[in-house]
């Protein structure tokens, strides 16, 4: 099943929320059955990653310099990288759909679709083909009281 995810596009220049095309295995039936689908595909590609990564910074980009242009379109990102993946250690997939349950059971992340908060975890979920999935995360502002 194919659902699109709204992601906040990085760069500082223009701030933005795209939609990013996902494909989730099966069709979840309630809100944790969502959010442990897409951890799973997330943490899926991340082991990936790990498992192709080489030992020279530059070997990702085939030992080639990056040309202008690849350069230009980076800072256009906001960060020009080598796609180097920093943590050498997989991800056990159960233990992040863990983590993410008690993130969200908590209140640390909000999930809408198409516009509409999907509330706890379990409650039913009616997902289609191509819905829109926003995830707001929540963060406590650090501050000082005067």
């Amino acid at each position: 099943m194919k659902i699109f995810f709204e992601q906040k596009k990085p760069g500082r220049t223009r701030q933005e929320v795209q939609p990013v095309a996902m494909d989730i295995s099966g069709i979840p039936s309630t809100t944790g059955g969502l959010i442990e689908a897409t951890v799973r595909k997330v943490v899926e590609a991340f082991n990936r990653r790990v498992a192709g990564r080489a030992s020279d910074i530059d070997a990702d980009n085939g030992g080639c310099v990056l040309s202008d242009d690849a350069v230009e379109a980076l800072v256009a990102v906001g960060r020009v990288s080598f796609g180097v993946v920093y943590n050498e250690r997989s991800v056990d997939p159960d233990d992040a759909v863990a983590t993410a349950l008690q993130c969200y059971e908590d209140g640390m992340f909000r999930m809408f679709v198409n516009g509409k908060d999907t509330g706890p975890a379990d409650t039913a979920l009616d997902l289609h083909e191509g819905d829109t999935v926003t995830v707001v995360r929540l963060t406590l502002l650090a501050g000082r009281m005067w």
